[in-house]
């Protein structure tokens, strides 16, 4: 049976998308704002209102996040070549270029960009969506950064790379021992004092590793390689006997959800960050990155061993320390803050396989996708008051399709994303720019909309070339 959409009707939807994204970066130096009008592109000056299970304090209001809008600067490059487009390659230059250049000369040299601050388009300023009047402004990493990313900004800065790598030191707090936290000053030089609970939670320590990684292959100084021991060492002793780790190092009693909770979503994604920073010290430090590889796999072993069913189809993202209860279970449709679906971890099982060949990855994988077979997108609900569904969700779930059938070749996973895209088209591309989640009529950033583009353009181009020139994401860990 045809499919009404096919490859070029998506390729077509997202090329579409993109001119006018361009069209309202021109205003702001070539950086994309965050909140746009889904048919003029113009930025949003009222805040629309957030959905359920989004925070005002996440969102980039007035601004712009790269971390945002990285999978959809790498759409940009693979359709500069394949749709011959070479604005579209321009476009992504004119904005690193802007950014490393005017955006990341701050005081701790930390980035405004992740969780909790962009930069501020208007007044041309780190800005913060958790203190909008400025000052105060918080890192927080959000997602991993890519190599790619990293090489962009080294080649117009590299002084930005080096001074980002300082800036990390600020994720340690002040006391006793070596606790790191995941939120840092920007525009302070000053160490955030210890509170009741760490904070530390394992995958943003593999996110400072690659970091600290790509800038020590630039220039290798002592003070980085420190750094990159401190953070590599950090959870390895705090393991249980698996290999998992929790989700923080120190949580209160009275926190029912991480006292005594092990992590195993969050053991996988620094268990990957380490495979992929080993990969790229090897040369320099061979057994630095041998301990690393050593890490990172027990640190897989230790997601794998969690209780788990992929017969019944249940993806554990919390369990208790020692009776393995299951806290938390990962959605299909409908992400929040604080519980992600089980996509991103599907797509993130397919990197950890690429790296490792761990057939026990490619059956977790399997299984999800599976799972988002059978469980197609809620149409029905859509346009319920009280349930959203992130653009985020859809676009991996598409990420997830195409990669299966990257990796296998299986024509029922290709199948599963052209039907997706459909239907994705329908819900959430009616206008220019895609919505940033169901049942709103405006883009944003923070809702993952970077990732539906990416996706569907993965579809569309596995659709059309069997070896596709767009390679997968796997920064949502």
């Amino acid at each position: 049976m045809p499919f009404v959409v096919n490859s070029e009707v998506i390729i077509a939807k997202i090329c579409n998308a993109i001119d006018l994204m361009i069209e309202s970066s021109t205003p702001y130096k070539g950086l994309f704002p965050s909140i746009l009008h889904a048919q003029t592109g113009e930025m949003l000056i009222p805040k629309p209102p957030k959905i359920p299970g989004q925070r005002d304090g996440d969102r980039a209001h007035l601004g712009s996040n790269l971390i945002h809008d990285e999978p959809l600067l790498t759409t940009m490059h693979a359709l500069a070549e394949t749709e011959s487009k070479p604005e579209y390659a321009e476009a992504v230059d004119r904005y690193l270029a802007h950014y490393a250049q005017n955006c990341t000369n701050t005081t701790t040299g930390l980035f405004p960009w992740g969780e909790h601050s962009f930069w501020q388009l208007i007044e041309e300023r780190v800005g913060c969506s958790r203190n909008p009047a400025g000052g105060a402004a918080i890192h927080d990493h959000l997602r991993k950064v890519p190599l790619w990313l990293w090489q962009k900004l080294n080649a117009y800065n590299p002084a930005c790379v080096q001074s980002f790598a300082d800036g990390l030191d600020y994720h340690w707090t002040e006391g006793d021992g070596l606790e790191y936290i995941r939120h840092a000053n920007i525009e302070t030089k000053a160490h955030l004092v210890r509170g009741g609970r760490a904070c530390d939670f394992p995958r943003h320590s593999g996110f400072y590793i690659f970091d600290l990684v790509f800038a020590y292959t630039q220039d290798q100084r002592p003070e980085t390689l420190q750094q990159i021991q401190n953070y590599t060492h950090y959870w390895w002793e705090k393991r249980d006997a698996r290999g998992l780790l929790r989700i923080e190092s120190r949580s209160p009693k009275e926190d029912e959800r991480f006292f005594e909770t092990n992590a195993p979503t969050q053991t996988f994604s620094l268990g990957i960050s380490l495979l992929e920073s080993a990969a790229l010290i090897a040369s320099l430090l061979p057994e630095l990155a041998d301990q690393m590889q050593q890490y990172g796999s027990v640190y897989i072993d230790g997601f794998l061993a969690a209780p788990h069913n992929l017969e019944t189809r249940e993806f554990v993202s919390l369990c208790q320390c020692e009776t393995d209860r299951i806290v938390e279970r990962m959605s299909t449709w409908g992400s929040v803050y604080g519980a992600g679906t089980a996509c991103s971890t599907g797509v993130l099982c397919l990197g950890g396989w690429r790296l490792t060949q761990n057939e026990k990855l490619m059956a977790y994988a399997r299984a999800v996708g599976t799972t988002y077979l059978d469980e197609k997108f809620p149409v029905d609900r859509v346009h319920g008051e009280g349930f959203k569904i992130p653009a985020s969700d859809a676009g991996l779930t598409l990420e997830l399709f195409a990669d299966l059938y990257d990796i296998t070749g299986e024509s029922v996973w290709l199948q599963g994303g052209i039907e997706l895209a459909e239907t994705v088209l329908d819900v959430y591309f009616p206008e220019v720019l895609p919505y940033g989640a169901s049942g709103i009529d405006w883009y944003e950033s923070q809702m993952g909309a970077a990732f539906l583009i990416h996706g569907l353009a993965r579809v569309a181009l596995l659709s059309r070339h069997r070896k596709c020139p767009l390679p997968p994401n796997y920064t949502a860990r």
